[in-house]
């Protein structure tokens, strides 16, 4: 029997043995709305949401131009990505007969002309043990990953400060947002909502195989993402994956979400959102959804990921109208991540960054900038559909 008939198989073991799990909802400490609207930045419970499964992440980029004390300038984009999961039947010791709690954090560095570098790394605490390194229901963000130097704490009001150490990567760093917040939510394919600090500048030092660079011009991105089920074991099994981008040009960001359903594959979208942003003002220009969006993915590579081909797009035009962006997948890291403990479910990522020759084309005026492109595929979505 080859891999991928195995994982299937396993795969059906766990949706029939949590079957009777699935439909039954927790009650929460506040409605869904409260939280929505109440609990933007820190950290949140399964039992918020009434969620099977639930995860949270809080992510970070930059495109920053560097120099040392001794004048050597480099330029180099990167993201940090903190993560945390909850639910109470995968997440659960039987011998300690003890809830855990999945904590995660990755990160993608793409110094320009070199080679890409990216890690991942997670662990596991007792659920009762998790508000020592997250804090829970605040309007400000408090992070801290249990191994390491690995920390994210601040507010959009304040910025958010970034001390970030492994390897020989050590970021020291505050965002600082200059635009209104932005949101992404959806119900289908999966429950999602986002929360966006879409542009804003960094500031700090950047130390790479042990030279100091001090941050002379960045340009930095955050958000803050909670997608969860309160039908399926986890929430990978309500859609096929997503495509993500955010660009920057001199006087434009634009942002896209697209979400694919599991009937999707992996180029049509059921969730299409695209935001224009002036970044000089801070005003967001224009939004558009659904057939308003129009996506088109090519120069598509197969990979091989966990056993299994998929296939990942090299470019993506997006259109709208007045609005047209190109990018193209130009320096790309994998990451094969599980959100089920054995291996079993989850995700493959491919996370791209293009410098400098991404394009936002808005009322016949065409402007250069950076782009990062994210395309993910889940684990279920990749094991019930041909690449």
């Amino acid at each position: 029997m080859d891999l991928k008939c195995l994982k299937i198989l396993v795969l059906a073991f766990l949706v029939l043995c949590l079957a009777g799990i699935s439909g039954a909802e927790s009650s929460g400490e506040f409605s869904e709305n409260e939280a929505f609207s109440d609990w933007e930045e820190g950290g949140h419970y399964d039992t918020d949401y009434g969620a099977n499964f639930m995860s949270e992440w809080w992510y970070q980029n930059g495109d920053m131009r560097l120099v040392s004390e001794d004048g050597e300038k480099r330029n180099l984009a990167f993201f940090i990505v903190v993560t945390h999961q909850e639910s109470p039947t995968i997440f659960y010791d039987s011998d300690l007969g003890v809830q855990l709690s999945n904590i995660a954090t990755f990160y993608g560095l793409y110094p320009y002309g070199e080679p890409v570098a990216h890690n991942f790394t997670q662990t596991f605490v007792p659920r009762y043990d998790i508000e020592n390194y997250i804090g829970f229901h605040l309007p400000y963000l408090d992070y801290t990953f249990p191994e390491g130097s690995r920390k994210i704490y601040g507010s959009s009001s304040e910025g958010y400060c970034l001390d970030y150490i492994y390897d020989n990567l050590q970021l020291d760093l505050v965002f600082k947002p200059r635009v209104g917040d932005t949101v992404d939510s959806a119900v289908e394919p999966v429950n999602f909502t986002t929360y966006e600090r879409a542009y804003g500048k960094l500031e700090g030092t950047v130390v790479l195989d042990g030279k100091e660079y001090t941050v002379t011009q960045a340009d930095g991105y955050f958000d803050h993402m909670i997608p969860y089920t309160t039908t399926q074991p986890v929430w990978e099994m309500e859609m096929h994956g997503w495509s993500w981008s955010e660009l920057t040009t001199d006087s434009y960001q634009t942002i896209l979400y697209a979400v694919r359903g599991p009937e999707d594959g992996y180029d049509t979208y059921t969730y299409r959102h695209l935001t224009l942003i002036d970044k000089n003002t801070g005003k967001v220009i224009a939004e558009y959804s659904g057939d308003e969006v129009s996506i088109n993915e090519t120069d598509w590579e197969n990979q091989v990921a966990q056993g299994v081909t998929v296939k990942r797009p090299g470019a993506l035009e997006v259109t709208a109208p007045r609005l047209r962006i190109n990018v193209e997948a130009k320096s790309v890291v994998q990451f094969d991540a599980a959100s089920y403990p054995e291996n079993l479910l989850g995700f493959i990522d491919f996370m791209a960054f293009q410098p400098c020759t991404a394009s936002i084309e808005y009322e016949g005026d065409i402007e250069h900038g950076s782009a990062f492109y994210e395309y993910m595929i889940t684990d279920w979505g990749a094991f019930f559909s041909s690449p």
